[in-house]
Order: C-alpha cells, then sequence, then structure tokens
C-alpha cells in the first residue's frame, strides 16, 4: 500500500488575514463612491456658475471641480452633522437631559453654533467693505441684542416657576430673525454678508430636522427605495443654490468661482484693442482663451490667448513693474 505523506498545516501568517481583505475593499470602494460624488457635485455647479456667464466649460478635468465638490460637501456635513448632535440630546438620561431635549435649548443652541459657523466661514467669501457700509447701524447692534436676551430666557427655563411658552418664543424670534436677514441678502441683494451663511445653515438644519421627524413619524428609512426621489429633489435643489448664491462669492484663492480683477494687455495683431490694455474680472481660463467680464457686464466675453501679450493679476496697473534681476 502507497503511503500518503502528510502535508504540514498552513499558518495564517503566510498568508493575508481574512479581516484584512474585507476591510480594504469596503475601504477602496468608499473612497471611490466619495470621489465619484465630490467630482459630480464639483462639476454641476461649476457648471451652474458657468452658465450665469452664458458659456459652458468644456474641459472636464479641473482642480477648481474637485474645489468646489468639496466646498458643497463640507456646507451639507456641517448641518447634518449639527442636526444628528443636537437630536441626540433627546435620549440622554443625565441630569441636564431634560433641559437639553427642550425646544427652546435646542433651538437656541442650533442658531448659535449656525451663526458661529456662519462667521467662521465669512472669511472665505469676497466680501466688500461697502456692503457693510450700506447697512444701517441697526443691523449691527440688534443681533447682540437678540442673542443675549435669548440666552437669558433660556436659562430662566430651567426655573420652575418660569412661564415655559417665553424661551421657546424667544428661540424662534432669534432663529427667525437670521432667517430673514439671510433670506435678504441671498436672494434680494445677492450678496454673502453678514446673516447669508448663517442663512444656510439654518435653512438646511431647519430642511434635514422636518425631514428626519417624517421618516420617523413615518416609520421609514432615509435610504429605502422609495425615499430617493425625495433625496435627490433636495440634494438638487441644494446644488442649485449654492452654485448660483454661494460659490460665485468664494474666493478665488480658496478654489472658489469669484472673479479675479486682472489688466490683459493686448497684442499689436489683436482684433479687439490692439496694443492696448483693459481692466476686466477673470471668470475662467483655458487653454485656448480666457472668458472675462467687465464691471457691469452679465456674460463673459472670450478672449483668444494668441491677442493676450500679457496679463497683469491686478485692476490697478499704476505699480506695475518687473523685478529686476540682482
Amino acid at each position: 500500500m502507497e503511503q500518503v505523506e502528510a502535508k504540514p498545516p498552513q499558518t495564517q501568517s503566510q498568508g493575508t488575514p481574512p479581516a484584512i481583505g474585507p476591510t480594504i475593499d469596503i475601504v477602496s470602494k468608499s473612497v471611490a463612491a466619495f470621489a465619484i460624488v465630490l467630482y459630480c457635485c464639483g462639476y454641476l455647479i461649476t457648471s451652474i456658475h458657468h452658465s450665469s456667464y452664458g458659456f459652458i466649460e468644456t474641459s472636464p478635468f479641473r482642480p477648481r471641480i474637485a474645489s468646489a465638490g468639496a466646498w458643497f460637501l463640507l456646507f451639507a456635513a456641517i448641518p447634518i452633522a449639527l442636526v444628528t448632535w443636537i437630536k441626540g440630546f433627546e435620549g440622554k438620561s443625565v441630569n441636564h437631559g431634560q433641559w437639553l431635549r427642550r425646544l427652546s435649548t435646542r433651538l437656541f443652541f442650533y442658531g448659535i453654533f449656525s451663526f458661529a459657523f456662519g462667521t467662521v466661514l465669512q472669511g472665505v467669501f469676497d466680501f466688500h467693505a461697502e456692503d457693510r457700509a450700506k447697512d444701517s447701524i441697526w443691523a449691527l447692534i440688534i443681533p447682540p441684542l437678540i442673542l443675549v436676551a435669548c440666552m437669558i430666557l433660556v436659562i430662566l427655563d430651567q426655573v420652575e416657576r418660569f412661564p415655559k411658552a417665553i424661551a421657546p418664543i424667544a428661540s424662534i424670534i432669534f432663529v427667525g430673525f437670521f432667517l430673514v436677514s439671510g433670506y435678504r441678502e441671498v436672494f434680494l441683494y445677492h450678496r454673502t454678508a453678514d446673516g447669508a451663511v448663517t442663512y444656510w445653515f439654518l435653512a438646511a438644519g431647519g430642511l434635514i430636522a422636518s425631514w428626519m421627524w417624517v421618516f420617523r413619524q413615518s416609520g421609514s428609512r432615509i435610504l429605502e427605495p422609495g425615499s430617493w426621489p425625495m433625496v435627490v429633489s433636495f440634494a438638487i435643489s441644494a446644488l442649485v443654490l449654492f452654485g448660483s448664491s454661494y460659490y460665485p462669492h468664494i474666493k478665488s484663492s480658496w478654489g472658489g468661482g469669484a472673479p479675479v480683477p486682472i489688466t490683459i494687455f493686448f497684442t499689436k495683431d489683436s482684433t479687439i484693442m490692439p496694443n492696448q490694455s483693459v481692466s476686466a474680472l477673470l471668470v475662467d481660463e483655458s487653454d485656448t482663451g480666457l472668458y472675462v467680464v467687465g464691471k457691469n457686464d452679465k456674460k463673459a466675453t472670450f478672449i483668444p490667448r494668441s491677442a493676450v501679450g500679457l496679463v497683469y493679476y491686478s485692476d490697478d496697473i499704476s505699480g506695475f513693474s518687473f523685478a529686476k534681476p540682482k
């Protein structure tokens, strides 16, 4: 009879641990999905922005597309995180849980954090000092007064004999003030001064909280197949608002769509203004030319690179000079 030699069992260290393979697969798929979402959001936002100037960017591979998508995802993640965090207080059983579960407290805290994020992110927007000069002195005094008064009422809401209806009304007035002022900035004045960024977080947070409440009351989940039409409509509405009202005012140095002031020096063979210079706002540029607008222009003008001899990135050429070699 033939003897069969027994092979020694393979140890687990000779191969990849079985838990690492699925983990790597999940991480790679998550990164790929995030990159696709980032690119799609950025491409739609830049397309909406460029279409407002009358042209569509033809190059699909631009760094600005990634930055536009990143800004939108950041602006979408902040209200989602705030709403999720504040709604988490509903299940708290600590001593102060009852106070944190009150509508007035949660609404006040969400308004405070929205105002804080709006103030911090205000620095990335192209904000002109003359816009603030147009506001009255009351627009600078009333918000701090409302904030202090609402804070006092929310603190007094812990007292048992304090009327329970006053604090919620004060919180609603506090949030409503920033909603109204932000609405005026975005849709009437078309600028991102003061409460415009706060308005985004307040409006988005209110819609997300209402959306979560509807799904909880109906007993369904947000990611169920029947909920996709609502998810897609909400995402498209947010993309359109961000691409048309917020992204055009983010500074170009931060990867936004705010126009850059330049001075163009035309060549002698240019069909327009040969051997002359003109100040304009640079909306975008490609390998073939520049998309620029004048100070009062609504639509962009395309200037071929063959007609451009020099571009000075400033609207003031009084201090223009070349660095002299040492």
